[in-house]
């Protein structure tokens, strides 16, 4: 059995994380047995509700105390970096919370020091596990052949969603802490989402904007526009709207996927429409499940020792890319990106 910890023990970890490793798909094949919370209020709450794991102030105290197989951060992106570097110091198998980084720099740094690392390293791009992605990647890859596609993407939420209460509840919207706002938060997934769909970006133009927060200290809603050899993306994201909203389409000269959120995704080939049951985006419980998928994976590259050197790639690729859309908004321009 894998012995993991978990670094930072905030909403995520203990509601998700957590949960996802004591179902039991994961329970017989690894074993949390710590957390690093620097935080003392958020420890003493962690060890009063779990007693059975240990907690450490440092993750020096966890490796000095601890022989583990593999790490999971789910800290906040500014200690991303560095706890990866920490990590690797000590050769353990890594599992990342998004988004990679908090900004490009410590992007190129820290992909120098994992593309030659020999241990599993994996982002927690969760989003490509759940079935209506999966429907959207089978059709292209199967049904529209080299047809030219449209993809779009709309994200609505209220608000940003609130941290633990003992650390910085606010933290999203600070970017000192979070690297940017709603982009950074949930756009990065569908950054990744659609170069996983579609490849590379060949350009990017974004806006981004403060609608309904000018108590943020950042964007609460993002337009992006992404170029791709046989497609263009749409990705509009708000945390203005006045509820809960997830909805995406693909449209081609060979057919269409049409996602109006709930639990039906709609195709239509040659004017025959067929309505296919998938889960509902919007609903917590499949946002959990996509950890459980994503911990599988990540447990059985550990037990292959097969590294993931295209995920580290996948991971920089969607820094950069993020990088790129806050540079088209801050400079009013459409940025071209070289795919060497």
């Amino acid at each position: 059995m894998l012995k993991g910890a978990i670094i930072g023990f905030g909403k995520i970890a203990q509601q998700s994380h957590l949960k996802a490793y004591q179902q039991d798909e994961l329970k017989n094949d690894v074993n949390i047995t710590s957390v690093v919370e620097p935080f003392e209020s958020n420890r003493i709450e962690g060890e009063k509700s779990n007693p059975e794991l240990n907690f450490y102030s440092t993750t020096e105290e966890l490796f000095s105390k601890e022989k583990i197989d593999f790490v999971d951060i789910t800290a906040p992106p500014k200690f991303h970096s560095q706890l990866i570097k920490e990590s690797i110091e000590n050769n353990v198998n890594i599992l990342c919370e998004k988004p990679f980084t908090l900004n490009l720099d410590e992007a190129k740094e820290t992909y120098a020091q994992l593309k030659n690392y020999t241990k599993v390293f994996i982002p927690c791009h969760q989003y490509k596990y759940s079935p209506i992605w999966q429907n959207f990647k089978n059709f292209l890859l199967n049904e529209n052949g080299n047809a030219q596609s449209l993809l779009q993407f709309n994200i609505f939420r209220m608000h940003a969603d609130p941290g633990g209460t003992n650390f910085n509840p606010a933290w999203r919207t600070d970017k000192n802490i979070s690297g940017g706002g709603i982009l950074a938060d949930s756009g990065i997934h569908y950054l990744y989402l659609a170069q996983w769909l579609l490849g590379k970006a060949k350009s990017v133009t974004a806006k981004v904007y403060n609608l309904n927060h000018s108590d943020y200290q950042v964007e609460d809603t993002a337009i992006i526009m992404l170029e791709f050899e046989k497609a263009v993306a749409q990705i509009t994201l708000t945390w203005g709207a006045d509820k809960r909203v997830n909805n995406a389409r693909l449209i081609s000269s060979t057919g269409s996927l049409n996602y109006e959120g709930k639990t039906h995704l709609v195709k239509n080939i040659n004017d025959n429409e067929e309505n296919i049951l998938v889960p509902d985006a919007s609903d917590k419980a499949h946002y959990f499940s996509l950890y459980i998928s994503l911990i599988k994976e990540f447990i059985s590259k550990i037990k292959k020792k097969e590294r993931a050197l295209n995920l580290v790639e996948e991971a920089f690729d969607s820094i950069n890319l993020l990088n790129k859309c806050y540079l088209s908004a801050e400079t009013g321009k459409t940025i071209y990106l070289s795919n060497e």
